[in-house]
Parts: C-alpha cells; structure tokens; sequence
C-alpha cells in the first residue's frame, strides 16, 4: 500500500484510537473509584448496620468518576452532563445514607 492508501483507510475507520484508549482508561478509574468508595461505605455500614443507600451511591460516584475523566480528555458535553447528573444522585444518595435511610 502506498501513504495515500494508508492515509484513506485511516479516515474511513469509525473506531478513533483515542476515543478507544480514552474509553479503556475510564474504565480503569471507573473501578478504582467503585472499590475504594465501596470499602468506605461497607466499613461504616459495617459498624452501624445502616441502610442500602451507599449502594446507590457507590455505583454513583464511580460512574461519574469515569465520565468526569472521559470529559477531561474528550471535552465531550454529554460526558460532563451525566458526570454532574451522577455526582448529585450520588451525593444524595451519601445524604441519606448518614441520615439512615
């Protein structure tokens, strides 16, 4: 294959590396932040024998942990909207948590 070849195969790919490698490492902080925010709220729900709610939370505060780094790096809208929709459930959710609902 000559560059020009080359240079119009890449064009026509719909998978965009960066976009791909971006996704992967999302991912990667998405479960760093469910692990660590889950042994927080399993260790405090431990001692008190509280409520569900750090469930709701904990899945939230790694979703938006992965949409807050994809917007970091893609500058997409959608991304920073569900980052910022999820941190609130989430913290909502930490709110009644505590108050031991």
């Amino acid at each position: 294959m000559d560059r020009d070849e080359v240079l119009r195969r890449s064009r026509e790919e719909k998978n965009d590396e960066m976009v791909v490698q971006v996704r992967d490492k999302a991912m990667k902080w998405t479960y760093i932040a469910l692990v660590l925010s889950a042994a927080v709220f399993s260790l405090i729900r431990g001692m008190h024998d509280e409520p569900i709610m750090d469930l709701c939370a904990t899945v939230c505060i790694s979703v938006s942990a992965g949409r807050f780094y994809c917007f970091s790096k893609t500058k997409d809208k959608f991304n920073l909207i569900m980052a910022v929709v999820t941190l609130i459930v989430a913290i909502a959710a930490g709110v009644r948590f505590f108050m031991g609902h």
